[in-house]
């Protein structure tokens, strides 16, 4: 299952700085990469940079969860993330107001698009 998140307030570098905390869990290094988004019919706009996390199961998914908690907690941006699995998908955004319960979020839209692990 793939997961998109995109940063919505903020600088481009603010990407870069996510990737790199991404990377620095064990359960999540070398499940992410970084890409140009895809844009659907009727988006408008400049095309938007967005990092692709491989959630293979719960415990990715609870990773990437306490990740975002604690990256998000120093900072004022809001992220959008979409979890896909086949035809369905479910769009979480998350910021520093809501950082501290990520993983339950993540967890929630995980277990919406038919994973139960």
């Amino acid at each position: 299952m793939l997961t998109s998140i995109a940063i919505i307030d903020g600088a481009g570098d603010q990407l870069a700085s996510l990737y790199s905390w991404i990377q620095r869990d064990d359960e999540l290094r070398g499940r992410i990469r970084s890409g140009a988004a895809e844009l659907k019919t009727g988006d408008m706009g400049g095309v938007t940079e967005t990092l692709t996390v491989a959630l293979g199961s719960g415990g990715a998914v609870a990773a990437l969860g306490g990740t975002l908690n604690a990256w998000l907690s120093a900072r004022r941006t809001k992220i959008s993330i979409e979890i896909t699995n086949g035809d369905s998908t479910r769009r979480v955004e998350i910021d520093s107001a809501n950082a501290g319960t990520a993983a339950q979020l993540l967890r929630e839209a995980y277990e919406a698009t038919g994973e139960n692990s």
